[in-house]
């Protein structure tokens, strides 16, 4: 299903919504457990999201939640990424606040005071590599739901698959491709 396609079903599953939003199943299920977007259960369980529901939610969605700036945690150990996507998003046409991280261990730290809506986690780092480092957010209490969006250098099949499994919605490539980016985060205009 392309993402900007309509789904014309009336039930769909969380891997559709996830598609359609452009987010990972691990997110539309963090919108359902915190009563964002409604579901129907069917009787072994598994959630079913009404098309009409969808629909209301991704005309009031936006990747922070309604709640004022997008909070955006840069966490990479090279400094030169992480200032060009500080310059980059602290800018003042984009309503955010910025802050970064050297290393998972930081990243867990930030996490709890710095309450990001976003994540951008590099893979490749000393210590703690990204995968562990997004599972890890994602065992942590309350931020079920942060989007988690990979980066890496060196972008392969099992890099990528890796991420996705940890938790993460997407997986860039480096060099970033700043108008990707801005769409995925909601700041293109």
């Amino acid at each position: 299903m392309k993402p900007s396609a309509t789904p014309t079903k009336p039930y769909l599953t969380p891997t559709e919504v996830a598609e359609w939003m452009m987010v990972s199943p691990i997110t539309v299920r963090g919108w359902a457990q915190k009563g964002l977007l409604q579901a129907e259960v069917t009787p072994r369980g598994h959630r079913r999201f009404r098309h009409e529901e969808v629909e209301r939610f991704a005309r009031l969605w936006n990747p922070s939640g309604n709640k004022g700036p997008l909070r955006i945690l840069i966490v990479d150990d090279d400094a030169g990424v992480t200032g060009f996507l500080t310059e980059l998003l602290a800018d003042d046409e984009f309503n955010t606040v910025v802050d970064t991280a050297r290393d998972g261990f930081e990243a867990g730290l930030k996490v709890h005071s710095f309450l990001p809506d976003v994540v951008l986690l590099d893979l490749m780092m000393p210590g703690i590599k990204g995968p562990e480092v997004c599972r890890q957010i994602r065992e942590m209490p309350g931020h079920a739901s942060l989007r988690v969006i990979g980066m890496t250098g060196h972008l392969s099949p099992e890099n990528e698959r890796e991420m996705r499994e940890a938790g993460a919605e997407r997986c860039l490539p480096k060099p970033l491709d700043v108008p990707e980016l801005l769409a995925l985060l909601g700041l293109a205009a």
